[in-house]
C-alpha cells in the first residue's frame, strides 16, 4: 500500500553528504561486502581529517593524502620491474603527439619523462617537473583555471587507490584525467601560438617485488600524456577503469568524496542539477517533485516561483562562495542560470551519478 503521507502536500527536508556516504556504502556493502566493508572502515579516517585534506589542497598539495596512501594496505598485483618497465618503451608505438612519465610517489617527483616531450610539447623534461606544473615556485604550467581542481582529484584519487579493500593490476588498472596546461614556453610555434592546450593523463599504478615499499604499495606510476585541441576541453574530472564492478564503485565513491570536500548543500545541487537538463523552471519543479515522489513516496509542493527564488536568492550566492577558493577566475557573484551550472560543472558536482541521485531523493523525509 502506497505511504499515507504520498496523498497529502508535503514540504520535504533533504540530506546532507554523510549521510549520503553512509548510505552509499550500506548499499554497496549488500552487493559487495569482501570489498566495500574495508572502504567503509578506511573511509572514517579520510572523515576525521577532511578539514586537513581542505588546507593541504588550498596550499596546493595533496601531501596528507599521499601520505595515507603510503600507510594503506591495497590489494596490488605485480608486474614487470621497473628497468623492464623503461625498456618496453623503446618498443612501445607512441603517438605524435603522446610522451610518456614515470612519477616516484614516495619522493613525489618523476625519476624518468620520454625524451619525445621535445618533439611533441615542444618542453624540455627539465621544465616540466611537478614544481613546475603546479607552480610551486612561480607560474604553474597548468593552466590557472584549472590547477585547483586537479590538485583537488589528485588528492582524491591518492585516497582511492590507498583503501584497503580495492585491487588493482599494476601497469593496466588507470586513472585518466584531463586539463589544460600554458604553451607558452613551447618552442613549437604552432602549440605555442595556441597559448594553452588541453592534455589527457593516463596514470596506471606500477608495482614490482623489486620497486615497492616496505609496506608491499606502489612506489611509482606510470604516465601517458595525449594533447589535443583545447576546443575539445570541457572540465577537470578523472575517471577510473578497473574491474568493471570496481570501476562503478570507484567512480561514484570519487563523485561523493568530492562533494564532502565541497559541501555544497544537496537541495541546491539537486535543483542545479534538474536546471542543467530543463530551460523551464516549471519543468525542475515537475521532475524534481516526481523524483520526490518516486523515491522517498512523498507528494512535494515544489514549484516554478520557488525554484526561481531558490535560483537566485540561495543557491547562485552559497555557489559563489564555494567556488572562489577553487576557482580564480571568478572575482565577482554568479549571477546568471548558466553561469552556475557551469561552476558546477567546473567543481565536478554535476552531473550527478544515477546512483547517487536515487540515494539523494530516497533520503528526502518530511520536513518538521
Amino acid at each position: 500500500m502506497e505511504n499515507n503521507q504520498s496523498n497529502k502536500i508535503q514540504k520535504v527536508a533533504f540530506t546532507n553528504w554523510k549521510s549520503t556516504l553512509s548510505k552509499f556504502l550500506e548499499i554497496e556493502i549488500a552487493k559487495n561486502p569482501s570489498l566495500c566493508l574495508p572502504v567503509a572502515k578506511y573511509l572514517s579516517q579520510f572523515i576525521e581529517k577532511i578539514d586537513l585534506i581542505k588546507t593541504d589542497i588550498n596550499n596546493k598539495s595533496a601531501s596528507v593524502s599521499l601520505q595515507m596512501m603510503i600507510r594503506a594496505m591495497a590489494n596490488y598485483e605485480v608486474d614487470k620491474s621497473l628497468p623492464q618497465l623503461v625498456d618496453s618503451m623503446h618498443d612501445f608505438y607512441c603517438s605524435k603527439n603522446e610522451f610518456q612519465s614515470i612519477f616516484n610517489i614516495e619522493e613525489n617527483k618523476f625519476i624518468w619523462i620520454s625524451p619525445s616531450i621535445e618533439q611533441s610539447l615542444g618542453i624540455s623534461p627539465d621544465n616540466f617537473q611537478l614544481n613546475k606544473l603546479i607552480g610551486a615556485d612561480g607560474d604553474s604550467l597548468i593552466f590557472k583555471e584549472d590547477l585547483q581542481h586537479f590538485i583537488r582529484w589528485a588528492g582524491i584519487s591518492y585516497l582511492l587507490f590507498s583503501i584497503p579493500g580495492f585491487t588493482f593490476q599494476s601497469n593496466h588498472d588507470y586513472q585518466i584525467i584531463k586539463f589544460r596546461i600554458n604553451t607558452e614556453g613551447s618552442k613549437i610555434e604552432e602549440i605555442k601560438n595556441l597559448g594553452s592546450l588541453a592534455i589527457s593523463k593516463k596514470s596506471q599504478l606500477h608495482i614490482s617485488p623489486l620497486d615497492s615499499t616496505k609496506e608491499g604499495i606502489p612506489k611509482y606510476h606510470f604516465d601517458t600524456w595525449t594533447m589535443f585541441d583545447p576546443s575539445f576541453f570541457d572540465y577537470v574530472r578523472p575517471h577510473y577503469v578497473t574491474s568493471f564492478k570496481q570501476s562503478l564503485f570507484m567512480n561514484d565513491l570519487a563523485y561523493l568524496i568530492n562533494c564532502i570536500l565541497i559541501d555544497f548543500p544537496v537541495k541546491y545541487l539537486l535543483i542545479l542539477n534538474e536546471r542543467s537538463k530543463n530551460d523551464r523552471n516549471k519543468s525542475v519543479a515537475f521532475s524534481m517533485n516526481e523524483k520526490i515522489l518516486k523515491y522517498a513516496k512523498i507528494n512535494s509542493n515544489l514549484d516554478e516561483y520557488k525554484i526561481g527564488d531558490y535560483l537566485n536568492k540561495s543557491i547562485k550566492p552559497k555557489l559563489s562562495l564555494v567556488c572562489k577558493p577553487w576557482c580564480p577566475e571568478l572575482n565577482d557573484e554568479i549571477i546568471g542560470d548558466y553561469e552556475a551550472i557551469n561552476y558546477a560543472k567546473k567543481m565536478g558536482i554535476i552531473p550527478i551519478p544515477p546512483q547517487v541521485e536515487s540515494i539523494l531523493y530516497s533520503l528526502s523525509d518530511i520536513s518538521a
